[in-house]
C-alpha cells in the first residue's frame, strides 16, 4: 500500500529514457517520424501492388522494422502520457504526433496488410518455395490472411487509419480515462481529497468493514455525479461505432472481431463462456460463502455486503501493516521464483531496468495497467 505514509516521491518511477527521447517535446520526435514518412513512402512505391513479384520476406522485414520506429514514438508517447493526464499541453502534443503518425501509415502502410490477405494461395505457397526465412512470418501473414472476408476497401481502410485520432473508439476512450484520473473523492472532512485509485487502495486494504463501506459509498457518490453524464456518451459512442463497423465488415456477432484477433474461434469462446457459466458461478459461491466465514471470525463481519469482495483476509501478519517497495520486490521475486524462475528473472528485470511506474499519484492512468513496447526498447 504506497497511499499512506510513504513519500510517493521515494518510489521508482519508469525510465524513459531508453527510447532516446529527451522529452515528449523534443524535436527529435519530430525528426524520426520525419524519416519514418520517407522510409514507408520508399516502401509503397517499391512493393505496392508488386508482392507477387518480388520477394514478399524482403517487404516484411522492411514493413517490420517501419512498424518498430513508428512504435517507438507511439509507446514513448502513451508512457509518458498515462503518467500526466492532466498535462493539457503533452495532451496537445500527443494529438498532434498521434495525427501525423495515422497520415504515414494510412497513407504509406495501409495498403501492404490488405494487399497480403488478397494474394494468391499459389503465389503465396511460391514465396515459402523460394524464401526458406518466409517460413519465421506465417503467424504474421496467417494473421493477416484471415482478416480477408472482412477487409475494407483500400480507400475506406485510410480513411478510417487517417482518421482514428479524432473518430471511432480511441478518442473517447482517452478522454474517459482523462475524466476518471482527474476526480477527487474526500472520504473525511478531516483528510486531503484523494485520487480513485488511492481510495480504491485503502478501501480494499483496510480490515474494518464500516470504514470499507464508507469508501465504496464515497466512490458511487462520485461516480453518480456529472461525470456519469460523460460515462453515458462515452459508452454509447463506443458500442454504437463498433457494433456499426462490425456490421460493415460482416463479422458473425460482436465477439467475433476479438475472436479472430486473438485467432480463437466463436466456438471456441463461446464453450468457455458456457463453462464459466456453469462451473464458474458455483466456485464464485462457494468462494464468497469461505470468505465470509473467515472475514466473520477475524473481522467481526456481521454482514457480507459489495465493499467486502476484496477485503483483506487476516492469515498471519497485518492488514493494516506498510510494506515497502524493497519488501514487496522480494515477495514477488520470491512467489514468481518457486513455480518460474524464468517468470522471476523477467520480473527482476523490469524492476532493474526501471519499467514499472509505482505510486499512485494523481494525473495516472488507473486500473491493471500493462503496456506492450516495440522489441529493439529491450536492447537500449
Amino acid at each position: 500500500e504506497a497511499d499512506e505514509g510513504v513519500d510517493a516521491t521515494s518510489l521508482p518511477r519508469w525510465d524513459l529514457s531508453k527510447f532516446g527521447f529527451s522529452s515528449p517535446f523534443s524535436g527529435d520526435i519530430d525528426d524520426h517520424l520525419d524519416e519514418t514518412r520517407k522510409l514507408a513512402e520508399g516502401f509503397k512505391a517499391k512493393y505496392e501492388g508488386k508482392l507477387g513479384d518480388l520477394s514478399l520476406l524482403s517487404a516484411i522485414e522492411e514493413y517490420e522494422q517501419i512498424s518498430i520506429r513508428s512504435a517507438l514514438v507511439s509507446s514513448y508517447l502513451h508512457l509518458s502520457y498515462d503518467t500526466a493526464l492532466d498535462d493539457d499541453s503533452l495532451k496537445k502534443r500527443k494529438g498532434a504526433l498521434s495525427q501525423k503518425q495515422s497520415e504515414i501509415y494510412g497513407n504509406n502502410l495501409e495498403w501492404f496488410s490488405l494487399d497480403v490477405a488478397e494474394l494468391d494461395d499459389a503465389v503465396l505457397d511460391q514465396q515459402y518455395a523460394n524464401e526458406a526465412n518466409l517460413s519465421k512470418y506465417k503467424a504474421f501473414i496467417d494473421e493477416l490472411r484471415r482478416q480477408k472476408p472482412h477487409n475494407l476497401s483500400k480507400d475506406v481502410e485510410r480513411a478510417l487509419t487517417v482518421r482514428a485520432p479524432y473518430a471511432g473508439t480511441r478518442p473517447l476512450v482517452s478522454f474517459f480515462d482523462k475524466e476518471l484520473s482527474l476526480m477527487r473523492f474526500k472520504i473525511d472532512d478531516t483528510e486531503d481529497e484523494v485520487n480513485m485509485e488511492v481510495l480504491l487502495s485503502r478501501m480494499q486494504s483496510s480490515n474494518d468493514a464500516a470504514f470499507r463501506a464508507k469508501c465504496l459509498k464515497v466512490l458511487n457518490d462520485g461516480l453518480a455525479g456529472p461525470v456519469s453524464r460523460t460515462a453515458a456518451l462515452s459508452l454509447s459512442a463506443v458500442s454504437g461505432s463498433w457494433l456499426i463497423e462490425n456490421k460493415e465488415r460482416k463479422y458473425d456477432n460482436l465477439r467475433s472481431r476479438r475472436n479472430l484477433d486473438n485467432n480463437a474461434p466463436d466456438v471456441v469462446v463461446d464453450s468457455l463462456l458456457d463453462g464459466v457459466r456453469k462451473a464458474g458461478v458455483p466456485l464464485c459461491k462457494r468462494f464468497y460463502t469461505l470468505k465470509k466465514a473467515i472475514l466473520q471470525k477475524t473481522q467481526n463481519l456481521e454482514k457480507m455486503r459489495w465493499s467486502d469482495r476484496n477485503a483483506p483476509i487476516d492469515i498471519g501478519g497485518s492488514s493494516e501493516e506498510k510494506i515497502s517497495w524493497e519488501k514487496a520486490v522480494m515477495m514477488v521475486d520470491s512467489g514468481y521464483s518457486k513455480f518460474s524462475p524464468k517468470m522471476a528473472e523477467l520480473f527482476r528485470g523490469m524492476v532493474d531496468e526501471k519499467r514499472i511506474d509505482v505510486p499512485a499519484v494523481d494525473g495516472k492512468k488507473g486500473g491493471a495497467y500493462c503496456s506492450v513496447s516495440g522489441q529493439d526498447i529491450s536492447r537500449r
